[in-house]
């Protein structure tokens, strides 16, 4: 069986990194499963390679669930834009769909904006978090994301950028925030 469940890391990042493999084995607990892409050269992205990746590695179903964390979260955006997929769930953490400030080597994945009259009616839900002290992306950019998409925005009052520098390696927020996504709440 397949995962509909699929999470993007951002940059520099790996799928044993931060709060994932905590994520990982809370839903399998609930009898799902989830994918957590290895996203290639995270070290110094490339978008080409990134959309291949996605494309090759997530399912181009109806009622898939894309939790995105940073840079995971514009390529989430890039991956619904692409394809011809509805009911998509977003659950985007600490991301942003313009150019930072702070990461300006990651422009190449903003320069074109997404178009989000193509990405609105292919959703069924999306809920973009983050905390107020985030010192890599300003929660200014998440909170412009939310409004872009319409949706629900968490600000945590801490957290910074959800990574385990700050040792941020279980995230109940975003287990919450799925488990009402796929109907499965206790």
């Amino acid at each position: 069986m397949s995962s509909s469940i699929f999470l993007i890391h951002g940059y520099t990042a790996h799928p044993d990194d931060n709060w994932f493999p905590w994520l990982k084995k809370e839903i399998q607990k609930e009898g799902l499963d989830i994918s957590l892409l290895d996203m290639p050269n995270s070290q110094s992205p490339n978008i080409s390679e990134w959309d291949s990746y996605c494309d090759q590695t997530i399912s181009k179903v109806d009622g898939i669930t894309i939790i995105g964390h940073s840079l995971g979260c514009i390529e989430a955006l890039r991956f619904v834009e692409r394809h011809e997929i509805k009911e998509v769930n977003l659950i985007l953490v600490s991301g942003f769909d313009e150019k930072t400030y702070t990461l300006p080597q990651l422009s190449e994945f903003t320069d074109k904006p997404i178009n989000y009259l193509n990405v609105l009616p292919k959703l069924n839900q999306a809920v973009v978090i983050s905390a107020f002290d985030d010192d890599i992306i300003p929660y200014t950019y998440s909170q412009a994301l939310a409004r872009h998409l319409n949706c629900k925005m968490i600000l945590m009052p801490e957290g910074k950028h959800f990574i385990d520098r700050d040792n941020v390696l279980e995230l109940p927020v975003v287990y919450t925030e799925l488990l009402s996504f796929v109907g499965n709440r206790n």
